[in-house]
């Protein structure tokens, strides 16, 4: 008889249950549908790992406030918040269900996140928020100003930051608070076409998406890590993203068994750098020669292209790379590359993710432009964040490795563990023809007034002296000269050496970084 009744009861609480993750029923399911997106509890079924994810205060429903908003059905008041894993690993998430009363925030929506991310922080594990939302519930904010708040919600992303890795997708709308909220994530995935994020209202004759779409982001305001080409695409990155990541600061990075021999050889890498420093080449094509098994996951690779970041493995750990681009710039830092620099090595140190530097700069952009919008303030966060980082550290001088270039490609004058070149490497403040156009500008003057033929041949000379010059200090600049071939197998032979780094430092409470 008791087991009767029992089974009585949990009948009727899967069916409420059931009506309860449905949402806002089959009409505005299908109408989610229709945009090419996902529903809420999809998302989260897809990110998680099959059958584990473990739902939380389901039966959350909004507080009465007196309004018509009362009388409308809010199942779950419109996020569904808990836990599961992702390839076996534990991961909080929360998902915000824009079938409900569009998937505004309200006062119980609110403590239900923050509740997932005080627990996320007390387990040690990652938090993904998946963001879908028209924004605040006006009714709550009037209603309950003081306990309506999405204040606590960056205030536990805030004390997370640097403890737990913090992920946000943006898979719909963003807006007002919870843009503040999504970028003070660590990372940020956006969906093409489907992801809109701003702060304010846009101005009179503008839609949301033409002031903050997914392009915008990823391309301008460097807010986007990640852009996907749809709601699948999308998780399925943030699962190789997480693959990439420990659980939490105490941690290092899972070692992934990736069967790649971490004594290969590539032929290729030694003619893939020209010599004639004018000319561009493919840094990325020699990332994925180096890492296991070729795959990089890139991060931010429209915004500042001039610099590449990413996550590769090699010899199954988890490294940063931090390469410049050639291609963009030839290579030219700026003050948003500083800005990309400085966040991703700050988050490698944070969570104990070594550093990869593969150099190849003529320093720092000459820029009215650049020097106007403050390339020396920016500039100096890179050299904050390089000099701090504790993790190992090694550079690779590719190419050119010229003036300012030095300080925010660091070597161990910075705190790095070993500083390397390949026979490729051209080092010193400038270039031969920079230099010599400073040095010997007066004699260059007098023999342009008379003799032309003459000016091409001295011009010349000089910028072969100046260069064996060069070459003599780029020798006892580098620790050492590694045949690009062995690049691989000495980075991975190398990181295992430092892996067990310490360095003490003044004590304080926390550095004042130039922001």
């Amino acid at each position: 008889m008791t087991s009767r009744r029992m089974i009585q009861k949990l009948t009727v609480l899967g069916r409420l249950q059931s009506r309860l993750r449905y949402g806002g029923g089959t009409a505005r399911v299908r109408s989610q549908h229709a945009r090419g997106k996902l529903t809420a509890r999809e998302r989260i079924d897809r990110l998680l790992d099959p059958g584990t994810f473990q739902e939380l205060d389901l039966w959350g429903t909004p507080m009465a406030t007196g309004t018509l908003s009362d009388y409308k059905q809010a199942p779950a008041d419109a996020v569904a918040c808990g836990y599961g894993t992702v390839s076996g690993r534990p991961v909080y998430v929360w998902s915000q269900d824009a079938t409900v009363l569009g998937g505004t925030m309200g006062t119980v929506h609110a403590r239900k996140i923050t509740m997932v991310m005080e627990k996320a922080m007390q387990a040690g594990a990652p938090i993904v928020g998946i963001i879908d939302s028209e924004g605040s519930r006006v009714e709550d904010a009037i209603q309950y100003y003081r306990f309506y708040s999405p204040e606590s919600l960056v205030y536990f992303q805030t004390m997370a930051s640097g403890v737990i890795p913090q992920i946000s997708l943006i898979m719909g709308h963003c807006t007002g608070e919870m843009a503040i909220s999504a970028s003070i994530a660590d990372f940020m995935l956006m969906v093409n076409k489907t992801s809109c994020m701003h702060v304010a209202p846009p101005p009179a004759g503008k839609t949301r998406e033409e002031t903050g779409d997914a392009q915008v982001h990823a391309r301008d305001t460097g807010c986007c890590d990640v852009l996907a080409e749809n709601d699948e695409d999308c998780l399925q990155s943030c699962r190789e993203l997480l693959s990439y990541l420990p659980s939490n600061n105490r941690e290092k990075p899972p070692i992934v068994d990736t069967s790649d021999d971490p004594h290969r050889r590539e032929e290729e890498l030694l003619g893939i750098v020209p010599f004639d420093s004018k000319k561009s080449f493919n840094m990325k094509r020699i990332i994925s020669l180096i890492v296991d098994e070729g795959k990089f996951f890139e991060l931010k690779p429209l915004w500042a292209d001039n610099l590449i970041t990413g996550f590769g493995r090699l010899g199954g750990q988890t490294a940063g790379f931090i390469a410049n681009n050639s291609q963009s710039l030839g290579g030219s830092l700026t003050l948003d590359a500083a800005d990309k620099m400085a966040r991703f090595v700050r988050f490698c140190d944070a969570f104990n993710i070594p550093l990869v530097w593969l150099a190849d700069t003529p320093a720092f952009l000459p820029s009215v432009e650049e020097e106007t919008r403050g390339l020396i303030r920016h500039g100096c966060k890179v050299v904050y964040s390089n000099t701090e980082a504790s993790v190992p550290q090694i550079t690779i001088a590719i190419r050119k490795l010229y003036g300012g270039g030095s300080v925010a490609m660091p070597g161990i004058a910075l705190g790095g563990d070993l500083m390397m070149a390949w026979p490729s490497v051209e080092r010193g403040l400038m270039g031969p023809e920079a230099a010599v156009s400073i040095i010997y500008k007066k004699e260059l003057r007098a023999l342009k007034d008379k003799d032309e033929a003459a000016l091409k041949q001295r011009h010349a000379q000089l910028v072969s002296e100046m260069r064996l010059k060069l070459k003599s200090s780029e020798r006892e600049w580098a620790q050492d000269f590694i045949d690009p071939r062995d690049t691989r197998p000495f980075l991975i032979n190398a990181l295992k050496t430092f892996a067990s780094r310490e360095e003490e430092r003044p004590r304080r409470k926390h550095e004042n970084i130039r922001l």
